[in-house]
């Protein structure tokens, strides 16, 4: 393979370099030079206000504090008020006041207080009189009649005695007292000029640069030195407070060092350069090398695995790779989307398996299994939650299946957010299309009151800031993984009071007891009895469906039990619909054809399916009363109810009576009878009669006997035959299960 892409690299980076090196060797002398002169001037300028910072502070302190004593200091100022001579000891303690102060400061020199009233003058080595042997006089008298001195004097020649060597001070003079008008006397301080240059010659021996300290008139106070003969590098500072200027500058010598040094930058240059372009020869090749390996690596793997990857005469290096690259992207890509599809699969499949399903996995595989898949591992305790929305029908019919996609989203990110705040975790699911399914761990094994908390937060929420409710079933608590199925089971078998009690309320498992050994067979048999009267259209029907229905909500009979009922009276109508005419039948098609086991039973609360199923048998009924207004031969047939409605409790009612009553043969009435109410005449007429007996028994304390008098029974015998092959259970047992009840 050709090394086409290492050239074109050298001899593109060769020219580029060699510019580059010699403007960066220009451009850092220049850089370098210019910065240099800058930094030492900021360093000089640094230096000189630190300088001038340290003197203005030592001077200050000297004049804060002198100032201070002469002010708070109760024997300076019984001095100054005092008429009468100072005795030796006041002088004595005076004179080691001052003292103090010299020895406080290492620039102090002497310190004395003139006193104007005695002319006398006391110092840190005693009492002087003017005009006596005190030689600073001139200077005092001087600086009297100018009213004191507002800052440092320059520098003096000074004498405390006559006798004594002069000495060069700067001196400060303050009238006293400081806070009077009008002074009483003076304090002169004297700072020796010596312990300054010492100072200054201590800090300019690190810096070992020229210094030159000034006073305000430009005389030198203090030269280390000889100025260098150019300007850059001096800095000058003057001091606010005492007036002096001080310079600073680096040698002559430094300077000359400095070109010294610069110009000898130009073989090292020469040298840089062709060492860069070895340096970029030997990296250009070494760094090709991985290039070239991945190049044949891909080579040989396109060969072996017969991959089109773009390779040809007319591609270089790079565009093998790239394809290479693209090709592989392109696979980690949709492994990527692959894992991520089949992780939501199996979150999902593991839900659906521990809520419901048989849950195959050991403990420590199942712990494994979580881990990868994002959910807790362990807990104390879980609940499960069932989360459903109310009015599912009505749902569906106000929002498309988007908005229907974001309101669940909405409701189960809710959920998730009201678990964080309780500080649980949470793992939910959409089971079914209205169904959210949450297993909520705890990490302690008492829940029941956060979980009713968390229940009713969610279903506050939901009421207040969305345009449709939810109801929520709570199951029992599980401590292990395959508890966690019961309590699911628990759960949905609360939520069954959902249909008699209504929608948005919370239906714990702890808290609804379903009826499970309720009397269904009791209610199967009075639907029974209602598909009768529909039959024979007979308006009673509708308080008989009224008692129904009411008696499943007193006896709080399951959802699942309801629909047994209402199951049962669609297969008892199917029953009648086989001994009907043709005719008849071909009528109630249609109205069961449009109202459906399932229809109905897809409402989701009791009022609801008693409506429906009040609908379908008010169309069936009418759809029975048209036809009979057609068929004018059944008319007898309604004479014949009647008749019987009216005269059933008599002994002597059979076909062959009625065929004497209305003319017609006893086996054409009995043919009516049965195409006109779908009973036969016999049952008809005992249906009656053990209505009545009921009514009698519960409402009455008449004796069996006369009760199957009334009802058309001359033999007590043959009514309580009659009574149990109609109701399961003789008349006597009868009144003991229903007394003071209405049949």
């Amino acid at each position: 393979m050709k090394k086409k892409w290492f050239y074109r690299m050298l001899l593109s980076y060769s020219p580029i370099l060699l510019f580059l090196v010699l403007v960066l060797i220009l451009f850092f002398y220049v850089k370098w030079t210019t910065e240099t002169k800058v930094r030492i001037q900021n360093t000089n300028d640094l230096f000189a206000s630190h300088v001038v910072s340290v003197l203005d502070s030592s001077m200050k302190s000297i004049e804060e504090f002198v100032l201070q004593q002469m002010l708070t200091d109760e024997k300076i100022t019984e001095y100054l008020n005092g008429t009468a001579p100072i005795p030796p000891y006041a002088m004595f303690e005076l004179t080691e006041r001052l003292a103090d102060i010299r020895t406080m400061f290492p620039l102090a020199g002497d310190v004395y207080i003139h006193k104007l009233s005695s002319s006398e003058v006391i110092s840190n080595n005693g009492l002087l009189k003017l005009g006596d042997t005190f030689a600073d006089n001139a200077f005092l008298t001087a600086a009297i009649e100018s009213g004191g001195a507002a800052r440092w004097s320059s520098p003096r020649a000074y004498q405390l005695y006559q006798a004594d060597p002069s000495a060069d001070v700067l001196s400060l003079v303050k009238p006293l007292p400081i806070t009077s008008a009008v002074p009483k006397g003076y304090v002169v301080v004297n700072v020796q000029l010596p312990s300054i240059q010492r100072a200054l010659l201590t800090v300019n021996t690190d810096a070992s640069g020229y210094l030159l300290l000034a006073d305000a008139d430009g005389s030198a106070m203090f030269r280390e030195h000889t100025p260098p003969q150019s300007e850059w590098g001096i800095s000058t500072v003057r001091s606010s407070y005492t007036g002096w200027s001080l310079s600073v500058g680096i040698p002559e010598s430094e300077q000359k060092l400095m070109s010294v040094f610069l110009d000898g930058w130009t073989l090292p240059a020469l040298i840089t350069i062709l060492l860069s372009i070895l340096v970029l020869t030997y990296v250009t090749h070494r760094n090709y090398k991985p290039i070239e390996e991945i190049m044949i690596r891909i080579d040989r793997y396109a060969l072996k695995r017969s991959l089109q990857l773009g390779k040809g005469n007319k591609h270089n290096e790079f565009q093998f790779i790239s394809t290479a690259l693209d090709n592989l992207m392109e696979k980690s890509n949709e492994y990527e989307a692959k894992h991520k599809d089949d992780l939501i699969i199996r979150r999902r499949y593991w839900f659906n398996e521990l809520i419901a399903g048989g849950f195959p996995l050991s403990n420590e595989e199942w712990e494994s299994e979580a881990a990868e898949l994002g959910i807790p591992q362990s807990f104390a305790s879980t609940v499960v939650l069932v989360t459903v929305l109310d009015n599912r029908e009505q749902f569906s019919g106000d929002y498309n299946q988007r908005d229907q996609t974001l309101f669940k989203f909405v409701v189960q990110g809710v959920l998730e957010e009201i678990c964080r705040n309780h500080g649980v975790e949470v793992w939910s699911e959409w089971k079914e299309a209205d169904q959210l399914c949450a297993i909520v761990y705890f990490g302690e094994p008492n829940n029941e009151a956060r979980m009713l908390d968390i229940a009713d937060q969610l279903k506050e929420w939901v009421a207040a800031n969305l345009q449709f409710t939810v109801s929520l079933y709570i199951g029992t608590t599980a401590s292990e993984v395959d508890d966690i199925r019961g309590s699911y089971r628990e759960a949905m078998q609360a939520g069954q009071y959902r249909a008699l009690h209504g929608y948005n309320r919370i239906y714990a498992a702890s808290d609804w007891k379903l009826n499970v050994q309720g009397d269904l067979y009791a209610h199967l048999h009075t639907a029974k009895g209602i598909i009768k009267l529909v039959r024979c259209a007979d308006p009673t029907w509708i308080g008989q469906l009224d008692r129904l229905f009411g008696d499943i909500r007193k006896d709080r009979l399951s959802r699942e039990q309801t629909a047994e009922v209402v199951n049962y009276m669609f297969f008892s109508l199917e029953k009648e619909m086989n001994d009907m005419p043709e005719e008849l039948v071909a009528v109630w098609v249609e109205p069961l054809r449009q109202y459906t086991p399932s229809s109905i039973l897809a409402k989701e609360l009791i009022a609801e399916i008693q409506s429906g199923m009040s609908e379908l048998l008010h169309r069936l009924v009418e759809s029975l009363q048209s036809w009979r207004e057609r068929q004018p031969q059944f008319t007898p047939v309604e004479q014949i109810v009647a008749y019987l409605q009216d005269h059933y409790s008599s002994p002597d009612i059979s076909l062959d009576h009625l065929s004497d009553m209305f003319g017609l043969a006893p086996r054409v009435v009995s043919k009516l009878f049965k195409a006109s109410t779908g009973e036969r005449f016999v049952d008809y007429v005992m249906n009656l009669r053990m209505t009545e007996a009921k009514r009698l028994l519960t409402s009455t304390d008449l004796p069996v006997q006369s009760i199957g008098e009334q009802v058309g029974y001359t033999q007590v015998i043959s009514f309580i035959r009659t009574f149990k092959k109609s109701e399961g259970t003789t008349p006597g047992e009868y009144r003991k299960l229903h007394a003071g009840e209405s049949p």
